[in-house]
């Protein structure tokens, strides 16, 4: 729940704040368990300060912001998660430690989406997760970086599928993302795919996924009818505008795509751009 539905909600609903020009010009800083591990003690501690303070710290030494979201917050939500599961953790240290991560939140969304601003779109993009799957986060983290990278994003989850196929019969979608929480979804994901396909406004819409499975299996990627995986957030950026590269689908439009590109070919695609 922590993971899946709070952070998620968090990240959507406060971005305030400049860039500090000590993240612009610090030499990159990789995170590390030992990172989380700290982290956590420090959101679980009687200090308020204590949580901002370190991140700062991070930020400082040169962690990215995108660092942040991916390697720090998300594995921080799953830690308190255990814990709790685990009774090593009660509500209401949850509950305070999520405070902490909300103001946490506010501070670093616009930071993250700062350099944004584009004088037009690169295109339009709609985020979801297989239908009755509750995975959020991933999602939400793949559409800050898409809003970064100047897409127009349409996020939310989880959503009916009867919802879902009305958004693509009235709106113009350039590509469908989904992600992936686990391997016994594969096939609603592949109907849910075709089902895309055939209601969607724009005959050539592409379908991007996510998900360990993929990266696991990338040929899974064709079986369930997609055309591309992004192997994380970071990724999904040039992975998108790789498929907006693609030649229309010769086939029918209620048809999914014969192959799926390798990701050797999207990195060419994205190399002669």
């Amino acid at each position: 729940m922590i993971q899946n539905e709070i952070v998620p909600r968090l990240m959507l609903s406060h971005r305030v704040g400049p860039v500090p020009p000590s993240v612009v010009t610090a030499a990159a800083r990789e995170l590390s368990d030992a990172d989380v591990t700290t982290f956590v003690a420090a959101i679980r501690g009687v200090d308020d300060a204590l949580a901002v303070q370190y991140v700062r710290g991070l930020m400082a030494a040169g962690t990215s912001i995108e660092s942040v979201y991916i390697d720090l917050l998300a594995p921080t939500a799953r830690r308190l998660g255990s814990l709790w599961e685990a009774d090593e953790c009660d509500f209401v240290e949850v509950t305070v430690a999520m405070g902490r991560i909300q103001r946490l939140l506010r501070d670093l969304s616009q930071h993250f989406l700062a350099d944004a601003a584009r004088t037009e779109t690169v295109g339009n993009a709609l985020l979801t997760c297989v239908p009755g799957e509750q995975h959020t986060l991933g999602v939400i983290i793949v559409a800050e970086f898409l809003l970064r990278d100047g897409w127009r994003v349409l996020v939310g989850a989880p959503w009916t599928e009867g919802d879902l196929l009305a958004m693509v019969a009235n709106e113009s979608f350039d590509v469908i993302g989904f992600s992936v929480g686990c391997e016994n979804r594969l096939s609603a994901l592949k109907r849910e795919i075709h089902r895309l396909r055939a209601a969607s406004r724009n005959p050539n819409v592409r379908v991007m996924v996510g998900g360990k499975v993929f990266i696991d299996e990338p040929d899974m990627v064709t079986r369930v009818g997609a055309d591309a995986y992004a192997v994380d957030a970071r990724d999904a950026p040039k992975t998108a505008r790789a498929l907006l590269t693609m030649p229309p689908t010769p086939t029918s439009r209620y048809s999914a795509p014969e192959a799926a590109p390798h990701r050797g070919e999207l990195s060419e695609v994205i190399r002669r751009d």
